[in-house]
């Protein structure tokens, strides 16, 4: 069963989208160059252009596309150091995935460094690490300029099943307070010398162990507790409430236009 809203219907209390955010169409959230693109053609976007950056041959062309969206990204996020602390995890991995391949991929020996590097795995390695860093910037764009709500609403649009919409909603809203719990429990072990420089590394990794396994037994319980709620309020998986969205813009349609552009550059360009 569907119930279709408008804007002007009452919305039932337990309807996650209510709680967290506002819902498609919104654009209270938004900042930077595409506070005014609706969010499904963002995401169609995005998505598209990293497909098409995983088929690119061409080093040069996923650069690019991180210098160019770099410099976009940073006048969407709220500072530097929430652009850069979001970029560090995916730079590390591809930092690895470049050394991985440098040190296993190929024939050649270019030079070596405990082990050989080929030549071949360099190549390699720096097209991934071109890859990897146009493809997180892409997304770290989408994150930047459109709020996780909208993101995970306009999923309805492509009919994404309400059960994994569902389940994103109660990922991002239970993450943070997850991470809220442990640092409070974090902060209790080491106002108690629980990570003294007294003590051995293992002592210390006991402890942070100690966190893991009472913050595992908490959120079994608190989704014990929060199933509860939701069924009292009327919650079943039979319902699926969807909003009404809105109509797609002149300025979506030239978002639209110009992203195949950039899409089909990417593929001409890097893909001979």
């Amino acid at each position: 069963m569907k119930i279709t809203l408008t804007k002007n219907d009452v919305v039932p209390e337990w309807n996650p989208v209510e709680v967290l955010g506002t819902g498609v169409g919104y654009s209270g959230f938004r900042k930077g160059v595409f506070k005014d693109i609706d969010t499904r053609i963002l995401l169609s976007a995005a998505f598209v252009s990293i497909v098409a950056l995983a088929a690119v041959r061409q080093w040069y062309v996923p650069a690019a596309v991180f210098a160019v969206i770099f410099f976009i990204t940073i006048d969407a996020s709220p500072s530097f150091k929430s652009y850069f602390t979001k970029l560090m995890y995916p730079l590390i991995v591809a930092v690895f995935l470049f050394f991985v391949q440098a040190y296993t991929y190929g024939s050649t020996v270019a030079l070596t460094a405990v082990f050989p590097v080929y030549n071949e795995g360099i190549t390699s390695g720096w097209l991934l690490f071109t890859r990897v860093l146009a493809s997180v910037s892409i997304l770290l764009l989408l994150v930047e300029s459109t709020s996780p709500e909208e993101l995970i609403e306009s999923l309805a649009w492509f009919k994404v099943p309400i059960e994994i919409r569902n389940m994103a909603f109660l990922m991002f809203r239970y993450t943070s307070v997850l991470t809220e719990e442990f640092k409070t429990m974090f902060n209790a072990q080491k106002s108690r010398l629980g990570y003294s420089a007294k003590l051995s590394w293992i002592k210390k990794l006991k402890n942070i162990a100690i966190i893991g396994g009472m913050l595992l037994i908490r959120s079994y319980d608190r989704s014990n507790r929060v199933i509860m709620s939701m069924m009292a309020r009327g919650y079943t998986q039979n319902v699926d409430i969807v909003h009404k969205f809105v109509r797609f813009t002149r300025k979506d349609y030239l978002f639209a236009a110009l992203s195949l552009v950039f899409i089909a550059c990417i593929v001409l360009i890097g893909v001979r």
